[in-house]
C-alpha cells in the first residue's frame, strides 16, 4: 500500500517539493558563502611573546579604534576573526609597545603573521595582497631613513675635520640622491597600485615630522589621481572618503596659497580693507591721520612674533610722536583671549583679530600667506616697506621719519 501512494503521488506536487528543498538549500548555501566572504581571519605568532595581550584595532579615518585584544598561547600564537565588506586597514600592536604591523585586509582574506621580534619590528605576512604592498612600501621607507641616519652619523662625527666643507658636500650629494631614489619608488608604487588604499598610506610618508616624503603643491596631480580613482571604486569606504575630505582641504589651501603667494611689492598701493578691532570697530586706513602706518601679521602662538611684538614696544614708543600708528592683526585666535593678553601687556595700539584664517578674504586680498609678516604705508596707502623687522624696520622708519 505504501509502495502505492508513493508511485501514485500527483507529479506536479512531487516536483514542487522538490524545487522547495533545492531552493532551501541553495539558499543556505549563497547565505553561507556571503558569510565566508565577509569574513576576516587573522592568525599569527609572535615569538618572544608568550601569554601576552595582542591589540587590535581598525583605522578608518585619522584614528585608531580598539576592535579586540586577545591573549597569545604559551608559544606566542593567537587567532581572530572579524566581518568588514571593504578594504579595512588594521593594525596589531602589543601593550607598551610602539612598533605595529599594519594590514590592508580584504573581504575573504585568510591572513597568517609571523614575528621574528618581541618588538614586531619584523615579521611576513602570508594571506593578503594588500598587507604585502603595505609591508612593501613600508620597508622601503625604514631602509631610507636608515641611510639618512647613517649620512647624519657621519656628518656629526666630521664637524671638527679639516675636510668638513668638502665632507658635507657629499654628503649632501648622497643624501639628494636617497631622497630621490625613494621618492621615484614610490611614484612607481602609487601609479602601479592606484585602485589599492595602499598608495593613499604611501602618499602621506613622511621622513620624519618635518620633511614629508611629498609636497601636496608639487606633487597635487598625483594625489588627485589616487583620490579620483579610489573613489570610483571605494565611495562608501571611510578611510577612502577621509581622504577624499583631505584632498579637497588641501585643494582650498593650494589655491588660496595661490592667491596669496606674492606679498605687494614697495611702491605699489595697499588695498584699503576694513580690519575688524577687538573693540568692534572696522578700522580703514584712510579713516585716521598718521604720518606712517605699520601693519603687522602675527600670531599669539608663534614665538618668533613673540620676540617682534617685544621688540615693536620699543620702536612704537620712539616713533609714535613722529606719526607712526601701528596696527597689529593676529591670525588664527580667541578674539576674547586676544583682549586678556593685550590688556595683560599693557599694549596700546590699534589690535585685530582673525580667527579664521584659511578663509579670511581680508588676508586673501592683502597676500598674507605666513606670519610674522608687514607692511609700511604712508598716508595714501603707498607701500614704503614689507617685512621688516627689528632692526631693519627702526632703519627704515629712521629714514622715513629723521625728526
Amino acid at each position: 500500500m505504501i509502495m502505492h501512494k508513493i508511485n501514485s503521488m500527483n507529479p506536479i506536487l512531487y516536483i514542487k517539493k522538490s524545487f522547495f528543498l533545492i531552493s532551501f538549500f541553495l539558499v543556505l548555501s549563497i547565505q553561507s558563502c556571503v558569510h565566508r566572504v565577509d569574513r576576516i581571519n587573522v592568525e599569527g605568532t609572535l615569538e618572544g611573546n608568550p601569554k601576552t595581550y595582542v591589540f587590535i584595532s581598525k583605522l578608518e579615518s585619522d584614528t585608531l579604534t580598539l576592535i579586540d585584544s586577545i591573549k597569545t598561547s604559551s608559544e606566542g600564537q593567537f587567532e581572530f576573526e572579524f566581518m568588514t565588506q571593504d578594504p579595512t586597514f588594521i593594525t596589531i600592536g602589543l601593550e607598551k609597545k610602539h612598533s605595529q604591523i599594519i594590514l590592508l585586509i580584504q573581504p575573504g582574506d585568510e591572513v597568517n603573521i609571523a614575528a621574528s621580534k618581541s618588538d614586531l619590528s619584523d615579521y611576513t605576512v602570508v594571506g593578503s595582497y594588500g598587507s604585502a604592498l603595505v609591508q612593501n612600501v613600508s620597508r622601503e621607507l625604514q631602509e631610507t631613513k636608515r641611510q639618512i641616519d647613517s649620512l647624519k652619523k657621519i656628518y656629526e662625527a666630521n664637524l671638527q675635520s679639516d675636510r668638513f666643507d668638502s665632507i658635507k658636500h657629499l654628503i649632501d650629494s648622497v643624501y639628494q640622491i636617497k631622497l630621490k631614489s625613494h621618492k621615484g619608488f614610490v611614484k612607481g608604487f602609487i601609479k602601479d597600485n592606484t585602485f589599492s588604499p595602499a598608495s593613499i598610506l604611501a602618499l602621506f610618508q613622511s621622513y620624519d615630522s618635518l620633511h614629508p616624503v611629498f609636497d601636496y603643491a608639487k606633487e597635487r596631480n598625483l594625489f588627485r589621481l589616487v583620490d579620483s580613482t579610489l573613489m570610483s571604486v571605494y565611495s562608501s569606504n571611510k578611510f577612502v572618503l577621509n581622504y577624499h575630505s583631505k584632498i579637497q582641504k588641501l585643494d582650498s589651501l593650494f589655491e588660496r596659497k595661490s592667491k596669496r603667494e606674492n606679498m605687494f611689492k614697495v611702491g605699489g598701493t595697499l588695498p584699503n580693507v576694513g580690519f575688524p578691532l577687538i573693540s568692534g570697530e572696522t578700522f580703514f586706513y584712510s579713516s585716521i591721520w598718521y604720518r606712517y602706518l605699520l601693519i603687522d601679521f602675527n600670531g599669539t602662538w608663534c614665538e618668533l612674533c613673540k620676540k617682534n611684538t617685544s621688540k615693536l614696544k620699543s620702536i612704537y614708543k620712539d616713533f609714535s610722536p613722529k606719526g607712526l600708528v601701528v596696527l597689529q592683526v593676529s591670525l588664527g585666535v580667541n578674539i576674547d583671549s586676544l583682549r586678556l593678553r593685550i590688556v595683560k601687556d599693557s599694549i596700546t595700539w590699534y589690535n585685530a583679530g582673525i580667527s579664521d584664517t584659511y578663509n579670511s578674504k581680508l588676508l586673501d586680498t592683502l597676500k598674507i600667506s605666513s606670519i610674522p609678516s608687514n607692511y609700511i604705508i604712508d598716508r595714501w596707502g603707498l607701500i614704503k616697506g614689507v617685512n621688516l623687522q627689528d632692526e631693519k624696520l627702526r632703519a627704515k622708519l629712521t629714514e622715513l621719519m629723521p625728526k
